[in-house]
């Protein structure tokens, strides 16, 4: 569990406030100075890691952001739709600091993915969630067999995908390069879209936790 989130609820809400003002600020002022010299508007492609930093835990309590795992969380998640992302910069930073770059990292990456799945599957088996439910992602970090394997459809990502992708291109550089153990450059254009539905997942529940048990005994013997 991310250790911000084990503080009292009051706590939590006037840090994730302060955060979100503090977030704001550069925002506007980007957007003054652009009025009369557009080439500020620029800064706007560094100002969104800011953004994703400052405003994660003010939208994991508004409920913006539904974590399945310390690392996996679903954007405006809903009975029709889930739109899994990785956990943000400000989720590295809390959960993923006492990791050794490369191997380690890469593989409790992968393990907190997992545990995302197993938790959706839970709660979908539990009711909580219907089974018909639609669960979509981008993905380059899994490899297109594993997912094949885990029942996932792969298709080509929509230019929204591939936008978002590119809006965020800076954090998605230094936490590649930090799961790589060395500078590495996502392929964001080689990006896929996976999809699944509740009861397909379901169904993969075996491949799903055998992959998670595979990747816990490779680390525990590393």
């Amino acid at each position: 569990m991310n250790s911000f989130y084990k503080q009292s609820k009051i706590r939590q809400w006037i840090e994730a406030t302060l955060l979100l003002l503090l977030g704001f600020w550069p925002a506007m002022v980007i957007i003054e100075k652009g009025y009369s010299h557009p080439l500020f508007y620029l800064l706007l492609l560094i100002y969104v890691p800011v953004a994703q930093f400052a405003f994660t835990p003010f939208f994991k309590l508004t409920g913006v952001y539904n974590y399945y795992s310390p690392m996996l969380l679903g954007y405006m998640a809903n009975h029709l739709q889930i739109d899994l992302h990785s956990g943000t910069s400000f989720d590295y930073l809390f959960v993923m600091r006492k990791y050794k770059p490369g191997f380690e990292i890469r593989n409790r990456l992968l393990m907190y993915y997992l545990e995302g799945l197993i938790n959706l599957i839970q709660q979908i088996e539990n009711k909580n969630i219907p089974e018909d439910v639609k669960i979509v992602g981008t993905s380059y970090f899994f490899k297109e067999k594993t997912l094949t394997k885990m029942g996932f459809e792969i298709t080509k990502s929509s230019l929204f995908y591939r936008i978002n992708l590119l809006v965020n291109f800076i954090d998605l550089i230094w936490m590649n390069s930090v799961s790589q153990g060395k500078l590495s450059i996502p392929a964001i254009w080689n990006a896929k879209t996976i999809s699944i539905t509740g009861i397909k997942l379901i169904e993969n529940k075996k491949e799903v936790e055998e992959f998670y048990e595979m990747l816990k005994t490779k680390t525990s013997l590393n």
